[in-house]
């Protein structure tokens, strides 16, 4: 599937999507400064069958607000 980019708050977001056995893994990056987020959407209720893509941005850009964005860290 291809990335998807977004405007949020001032900051733009990279979507990167990926399939897995059981679900979605979707790696939400910020362009600002690289940080990323890495989102699980399981299988099941939820999705619009007919438009997983559209489904899957939708929950990442609902993400943005609620998830913690702490600096970048260096290991």
């Amino acid at each position: 599937m291809e990335p998807h980019h977004f405007e949020e708050d001032g900051h733009r977001f990279a979507v990167a999507f990926e399939r897995s056995p059981d679900g979605w893994i979707c790696r939400l990056r910020r362009e600002s400064d690289g940080t990323v987020q890495v989102l699980a959407f399981p299988d099941g209720p939820g999705f619009d069958p007919d438009d997983v893509r559209d489904s899957l941005i939708a929950g990442c850009r609902a993400a943005v607000a609620t998830l913690g964005w702490a600096g970048t860290t260096r290991h």
